[in-house]
């Protein structure tokens, strides 16, 4: 039985149309906080998702990394601090929503990997991705995403 994991993926470039989503989910939950380290680079870039056994999406990296061993630093600090890490509380007043990070020294490291309707799914959703992050084996590669158009190699890089 598998348990939680961390996996990564690569997007194409920074300004890759399949990232957008990501950069305004993550723009949103730190509307509060800037997080400076975010790539703009035009290469490739990283971002980490954390996952339950059957793949449903716990949490996701606060960043979005131009390196590969940076989002691996990243994910595996998270992990081994998610129990100490301080829980930050964010509303969504466009959408009536509730979401969350993790903040470690006041630096995010992990982000909620979707809004909530309600107080008791968000504080559900923050115990499971602490307990996730406690537990979770990170993984060897990075899952590449192509571009609309482009042809999917499926191969890990």
């Amino acid at each position: 039985m598998s348990g939680p994991r961390i996996i990564f993926t690569r997007f194409l470039s920074g300004e890759s149309p399949r990232l957008a989503p990501w950069r305004e989910h993550h723009r949103r939950v730190l509307s509060q906080t800037a997080v400076a380290s975010q790539s703009t680079e035009r290469g490739s870039v990283v971002v980490w998702r954390l996952v339950s056994s059957n793949n449903r999406e716990l949490a996701r990296s606060a960043e979005i990394f131009g390196q590969f061993h940076d989002a691996v630093a990243s994910a595996r600090s998270a992990a081994s601090s998610a129990e100490i890490t301080t829980v930050c509380l964010v509303s969504d007043e466009r959408g009536g929503s509730y979401g969350w990070y993790l903040a470690d020294a006041d630096r995010p490291v992990a982000i909620c990997a979707r809004w909530y309707d309600a107080e008791r799914e968000r504080r559900h959703a923050v115990e499971l991705a602490i307990k996730g992050l406690a537990l979770a084996t990170v993984g060897e590669g990075a899952r590449e995403l192509m571009d609309s158009g482009a042809r999917r190699s499926g191969r890990n890089v």
